[in-house]
């Protein structure tokens, strides 16, 4: 039976990985969660959870952690599925999969397509070479000519990392505006104190709720069995961040061009690309494409296309009905901790007012991030964590010397 294979879930210190355990685990599907640091792992308190597992820390190097799942794969009578939360993960399932492959069940990607989707550099010279509409974008590396890159770009543009859970981790941001060409040759030398790889890319004009999400599962003989697009209403950080409230919306031109560029790539396994609705072409413009589980899993899930579950039973061999939704639903993503950050500065700003803050919020039935009425543990580890980190900086405020 295909809920006697288990699956072993890389990451559990966000929400992507919360709502995929959610899913599986209301199948009756067993979780084996993975993560290097429980204090603030929230989504291993949920209650469907199997089994908590302590894994050396990724961001101190891969080895340790693929030689971790290799011992720990002999512990199973069964291959499980093996599943990323976050591109660090998903690399490391690229970059290990001959040694894994007898142990773990996962999409088989074309070799080295994946390292080249989610390094931004890699997709921007695949969306070159495969002539897929993208922004305009130059490599900022240290052989790079900065005045040609300054005079060249369109303006506003933004400074990116080729990784970016890297830059993230030491900018807090993921990535650094830039509207004029003064600032650009500055802005380019604090990021490359950084020693990242980065990039110099145009902003696609349009507000927040121009970006939309097309997600999608190919199985292994390239045909894509499901489809889901939806558009983003806010971000967090606004402007360019992740979702905080992102509805469904079918756009069929969006299906088509998605599935254009997955065919294009040679895409296997579920994925999403970002797109970017040009305010005054009306065209869509690839942003990114995550190789990995989507923070709108919980939005997925309520919409009726449970693509954690879809790409389970497809690699179990078990595969489920096609579907592609074309109804509208009245389901919205909602993180409400984060939109209410997000809320605050886009008030501040004047890039909304209250009756167009209000407005999309009551339109629609939540889908949330954290809190679910059958698994209510989680939201009170995130809270938890957050008054932590509440404490922690009044601390350093009240008391630094």
């Amino acid at each position: 039976m295909h809920n006697q294979i288990p699956v072993v879930m890389l990451g559990a210190n966000f929400y992507t990985s919360l709502g995929a355990i959610r899913t599986l685990g209301r199948h009756g599907i067993p979780v084996y969660a993975l993560d290097y640091h429980f204090p603030t792992a929230y989504a291993l308190s949920s209650k469907y959870v199997t089994k908590k597992i302590l894994c050396p820390d990724i961001n101190k190097g891969e080895a340790k952690l693929a030689e971790f799942l290799l011992n720990l794969g002999n512990n199973f009578e069964q291959r499980p599925v093996l599943m990323a939360t976050a591109d660090s993960y998903a690399l490391l399932i690229s970059r290990y999969a001959g040694e894994l492959r007898p142990y773990y069940i996962f999409p088989e990607m074309p070799a080295g397509l994946l390292e080249q989707i989610i390094d931004k550099k890699g997709l921007s010279e695949l969306a070159r070479k495969l002539g897929l509409r993208a922004p305009q974008t130059f490599i900022a590396d240290e052989n790079a000519d900065i005045g040609n890159i300054v005079s060249e770009i369109n303006y506003p543009c933004i400074i990116k990392p080729a990784l970016s859970h890297k830059f993230v981790k030491i900018f807090r941001r993921k990535c650094l505006f830039v509207d004029q060409k003064e600032d650009l040759v500055s802005a380019l030398d604090e990021a490359r104190k950084s020693k990242l790889e980065v990039m110099v890319q145009e902003v696609i004009p349009g507000f927040d709720d121009h970006m939309y999400v097309f997600d999608v599962y190919i199985n292994g003989k390239g045909k894509a069995t499901h489809t889901f697009t939806a558009q983003k209403l806010r971000q967090f950080p606004i402007n360019f961040g992740s979702s905080t409230l992102t509805h469904h919306s079918h756009v069929q031109d969006l299906v088509d061009l998605g599935l254009d560029y997955m065919e294009k790539l040679g895409f296997r396994g579920y994925g999403e690309i970002e797109f970017k609705k040009h305010s005054e072409n009306n065209q869509y413009y690839l942003i990114e494409i995550n190789a990995r589980l989507s923070t709108l899993n919980i939005l997925f899930d309520k919409c009726g296309v449970e693509f954690t579950y879809i790409m389970y039973r497809d690699l179990i061999g078990d595969p489920l009905p096609d579907y592609h939704l074309q109804e509208e639903q009245p389901w919205a993503f909602w993180h409400a901790y984060e939109d209410l950050i997000s809320v605050s500065s886009y008030l501040r700003k004047k890039q909304l007012s209250l009756k167009q803050v209000i407005k999309p919020w009551v339109a629609h039935h939540k889908a949330h991030a954290i809190w679910a009425p059958d698994d209510i543990r989680p939201i009170f580890s995130f809270g938890l964590l957050i008054l932590r980190k509440l404490t922690g900086k009044l601390s350093r405020i009240f008391f630094k010397k």
